[in-house]
C-alpha cells in the first residue's frame, strides 16, 4: 500500500550517441546521387529565430567519451563563432576553449550541438568491371567524431533534439 501512496522515483535514463543508430550515406554512383546533399538556405530568418538562439544558450550536462584509438586525447576542442566552449563553474560561464573527455561538464547546447554534428566518413571504393564498361560505386560509413552521453537536459525538447542530430546531424 506504501508504494501507491508513495511511488518510487526512477533518475532518468542517460542518452548517449552510441544507442542511436547514424543514419548512412547511400553509394554515390552517379553526380545525380549528390543532389540530395545541396542544402538551399532560406531567404528570410525564420520567425522562431530567437527562441532558437535562447535553446542553444541553454545549460547541458554531457560526458564525453574516450575515442578508441591508443593515445585519444583527454580533451577536444569545441569552437563556435570564434568563441571557445564555455562551461559552467561555480554557477558562472567561463570559456575554456576545451570540453574534458570522460568526466560530467555542464555547457552550453550550442557546443553539444558542435559535437553531436562532428562526424567522420570512413569511404570505400568498390569498382565493378563489366564486359564494356566500369562501374565505380562509392560506398560511405558515418561514424561519430565525438560519442557522449547527455546525463542533463532540463528542456523537454532535449531528447528529440539530441536523436535528430545524433542520428542525422
Amino acid at each position: 500500500m506504501d508504494a501507491q501512496n508513495a511511488p518510487v522515483r526512477h533518475a532518468p535514463r542517460e542518452l548517449h550517441t552510441d544507442d542511436i543508430k547514424i543514419k548512412q550515406k547511400p553509394t554515390i554512383e552517379t553526380r545525380d546521387d549528390l543532389i540530395e546533399e545541396i542544402v538551399v538556405a532560406p531567404e528570410v530568418l525564420q520567425k522562431d529565430y530567437m527562441d532558437a538562439l535562447a535553446f542553444a544558450e541553454e545549460p547541458v550536462t554531457i560526458r564525453i567519451e574516450r575515442g578508441r584509438e591508443k593515445y585519444s586525447p583527454s580533451v577536444i576542442d569545441v569552437w563556435c563563432n570564434g568563441k571557445g566552449a564555455e562551461v559552467l563553474i561555480d554557477g558562472k560561464w567561463r570559456e575554456t576553449r576545451v570540453l574534458p573527455v570522460g568526466m560530467p561538464v555542464t555547457t552550453k547546447r550550442k557546443y553539444v550541438e558542435i559535437l553531436l554534428r562532428s562526424k567522420i566518413d570512413t569511404v570505400n571504393t568498390n569498382v565493378t568491371k563489366q564486359e564494356h564498361s566500369e562501374t565505380n560505386a562509392i560506398e560511405r560509413a558515418t561514424s561519430s567524431n565525438a560519442p557522449l552521453s547527455v546525463i542533463q537536459d532540463k528542456n523537454p525538447k532535449g531528447v528529440e533534439w539530441f536523436t535528430r542530430l545524433a542520428a542525422y546531424g
